[in-house]
């Protein structure tokens, strides 16, 4: 029986895994945010599209910059 995982070890694999979930976890909010606007005004295909765009963008967003944060703070603890 063989592992058909392996978790991401590179530098790369990992930051590909931090944006995966950043988008994931901005475009589930996003989708809710969606179908509550169109309960109010209506064309809930274009609400959930805009807040999940949106939420996809800045899941994104923010899981770059604390992917960047955890990278910097790594280098600052090698070098003390």
């Amino acid at each position: 029986m063989s592992i058909q995982f392996e978790p991401p070890e590179s530098r790369s694999d990992q930051e590909f895994k931090a944006m995966a979930i950043g988008m994931v976890a901005g475009a589930v909010p996003g989708i809710i945010i969606g179908l509550l606007l169109s309960i109010p005004w209506g064309n809930p295909a274009m609400w959930v599209s805009i807040a999940g765009a949106v939420g996809i963008i800045l899941g994104l967003v923010i899981s770059t910059l604390v992917q960047r944060a955890r990278r910097k703070r790594g280098r600052d603890r090698e070098d003390a």
